[in-house]
């Protein structure tokens, strides 16, 4: 019998969550074997597949072993969803969104996460500990992924997810960024894969305008390459098992670089002309040494760390356009990891935060966790 998965409404229209998607099995569970070869992660959510239908059909039929009749019958009951086109077409002028930092981060550090944040923590705290003693992510980066998420499952939404992909697939509101359709045709192959394997139900899964599923808004590929079963029970749930979704986003992390006893930002005081140290790329560039010998020291009583060996770091800017302002932090491989769940820095730098927040709770509530940095 196939399983209903509720999908969750995405908070936000500038990237998409949880993304891609392999993982880790062990004695926390094991993964979804649907796409059991081929790339993982960005690279499986950008293989060629065709705009044209029939061909589109033949090409995931090859890919994923599926009976063509299986993948047309269900495209058969695909729409085009024009509340997904509107929702998902840019905003501003000239479809440029304002970059606005504070704004930003002051939707999801804020009160409502932290209390329902400290609730969802304190439920969890024994699947929280395990994922951070099985894949080094601290607990309170899981918890405040979830919050940023989804509010911890409140915000749900609507949407079918079949008409959902097959409309940014087919009909992506942007032509001229082929790419995006091709991501999300690559989107709808998985959601198919594992509809076929009787792991979703594409005919009845319903939730954002993105296609972001559960708890921790996976995209299909990252189902099948992410997912952890995480409570044993012989399937995987981002809905309603707490466990699947926390041990889900820990793997997540830890295969896209996270690296345990790690700040997310390095205890750092950079120079005058910090701007000058900004690359703008999703991966760390530079050396300890590199940012020393332009006058970076390290904040008084701190002794450092792992990310002081190799190119561990690399300087961030929160521009707030709004407000004419720049924030510049020093960050580890592990933002840049977070950056990989949303390729925002705005997204990573708000989960960091809130993390520091909920963590700060627990601390002040007696308890010793990993503060995030």
């Amino acid at each position: 019998m196939k399983r209903s998965f509720a999908l969750l409404v995405p908070v936000l229209l500038l990237s998409l969550a949880a993304c891609s998607s392999t993982s880790q099995s062990g004695n926390t569970g094991s993964t979804t074997s649907a796409g059991a070869s081929g790339p993982t992660g960005w690279a499986a959510e950008n293989r060629s597949l065709s705009a044209d239908r029939n061909t589109f059909v033949a090409q995931v039929s090859e890919r994923h072993a599926i009976p063509r009749s299986h993948i047309e019958q269900l495209l058969a009951t695909a729409t085009v969803d024009d509340r997904v086109i509107r929702l998902m077409t840019p905003k501003g002028s000239g479809g440029r969104v304002t970059r606005a930092w504070q704004s930003y981060r002051n939707r999801f550090v804020e009160p409502i996460r932290l209390r329902k944040g400290t609730a969802f923590w304190d439920a969890n705290r024994q699947t929280l500990n395990r994922a951070e003693k099985t894949y080094g992510v601290p607990a309170a980066i899981v918890a405040a992924i979830i919050g940023v998420e989804t509010v911890y499952g409140e915000q749900t939404g609507s949407f079918r997810v079949l008409d959902t992909l097959y409309t940014l697939g087919f009909n992506h509101p942007e032509p001229n960024r082929p790419e995006k359709g091709q991501m999300f045709r690559n989107q709808l192959a998985a959601l198919l894969d594992l509809d076929y394997r009787d792991k979703v139900d594409a005919n009845s899964a319903t939730g954002s305008f993105a296609g972001a599923i559960g708890l921790p808004q996976f995209m299909p590929v990252s189902i099948e390459h992410y997912a952890v079963d995480g409570d044993n029970d012989g399937h995987i749930d981002l809905r309603s098992s707490t466990q699947d979704a926390i041990l889900s986003v820990a793997n997540y992390l830890s295969k896209h670089g996270w690296r345990a006893d790690t700040p997310v930002f390095a205890p750092v005081i950079l120079p005058a002309g910090a701007a000058s140290l900004v690359d703008g790329g999703l991966e760390p560039s530079m050396s300890w040494s590199q940012l020393q010998s332009r006058g970076a020291t390290l904040r008084a009583g701190s002794t450092g760390g792992n990310w002081q060996n190799g190119k561990e770091i690399g300087v961030i800017d929160l521009r707030d356009e709004v407000r004419a302002s720049h924030e510049y932090r020093t960050a580890t491989r592990n933002f840049f990891a977070i950056t990989k769940y949303n390729r925002s820095y705005f997204y990573a730098a708000s989960v960091a935060d809130l993390a520091y927040g909920l963590a700060s709770r627990q601390r002040s509530s007696g308890h010793q966790v990993t503060m995030p940095y």
